[in-house]
């Protein structure tokens, strides 16, 4: 299709220009052209997100804090530490209304162990401030290949805050963690009795294992990785067993005497007694 000469080019501002009835025929195929082309384009947009945040499992990741309905479910004849804050939620722990959107998981009963869910590496251990006050936070790296994960990102990054800094100074940046490993012990934010106990879990994919650093507001330390994404934690311990239903998540607990060497994912990060 030929372009029209009048179309060439920028015609002086404010310029009339009157169309023959073939002008106006190519006008209007033109422009159906391009709404078709649009629509496509944003199908395609629509599909490859919906694509890139579904597994072959059938749940989704959430990827960037996007809700996944994923639930927790809890083996019967074990009293688990509930999660008492989902991620993407906007409801507090006690209920309130969040001023973020929830960027992770809160669970845990005061001065319970959280353990490693994976086996993995100490990346970064530091004192942090998210404007509760000075706190303990830790960040372990899993390679995908320990987790039994043959496809997808090759790193995955879990972060634990509101924990107290000097039950977790002693650990060096690149030891070994196996699953199960007793990290720290739930505290509250800031370490302030105000506040219900919880720690706070995140998990993020990554393609590089790159940090850098930067101060917030509240003058405490934050990690960058321009190659991780956050998602949500209860997809990876979702894996061993993909839910049915896409949404109810078994939940595993860490047993010492178990094989893992086969096992994919995550396994729950507190202790679960038999009831």
């Amino acid at each position: 299709m030929s372009v029209p000469a009048m179309w060439v080019g920028v015609r002086p501002r404010y310029a009339r220009y009157v169309l023959t009835a073939s002008e106006r025929d190519v006008l209007r195929v033109v422009v159906i052209w391009k709404a078709v082309a649009l629509f496509l384009f944003a199908g395609c947009n629509v599909a490859v997100a919906h694509i890139a945040d579904d597994d072959v499992s059938g749940m989704k990741k959430g990827y960037d804090v996007r809700g996944t309905s994923l639930v927790p479910v809890y083996p019967q004849g074990y009293a688990c530490s509930p999660l008492t804050s989902l991620y993407a939620s906007w409801v507090d722990v006690d209920g309130s209304h969040r001023q973020e959107i929830h960027t992770g998981v809160d669970g845990g009963r005061l001065g319970e162990w959280i353990l490693a869910p994976g086996p993995g590496v100490v990346k970064a251990v530091w004192e942090a401030n998210w404007g509760w006050g000075n706190e303990g936070a830790l960040l372990l790296v899993h390679k995908a290949s320990e987790l039994n994960l043959d496809d997808g990102a090759p790193f995955y990054y879990t972060v634990y805050d509101h924990l107290r800094y000097d039950e977790i100074k002693h650990l060096q940046v690149g030891q070994k963690v196996p699953r199960g490993m007793q990290l720290a012990r739930v505290s509250r934010p800031g370490g302030h009795a105000k506040y219900l106990p919880e720690v706070h879990w995140e998990v993020w994919e990554a393609d590089a294992d790159r940090l850098t650093w930067t101060t917030n507001r509240f003058g405490g330390r934050e990690w960058r990785n321009r190659s991780a994404r956050l998602i949500d934690p209860l997809y990876m311990l979702g894996l061993h067993e993909p839910p049915e239903d896409d949404r109810s998540v078994s939940v595993v607990p860490f047993d010492p005497a178990a094989d893992y060497r086969t096992f994919p994912g995550f396994t729950y990060i507190f202790d679960c007694p038999k009831s």
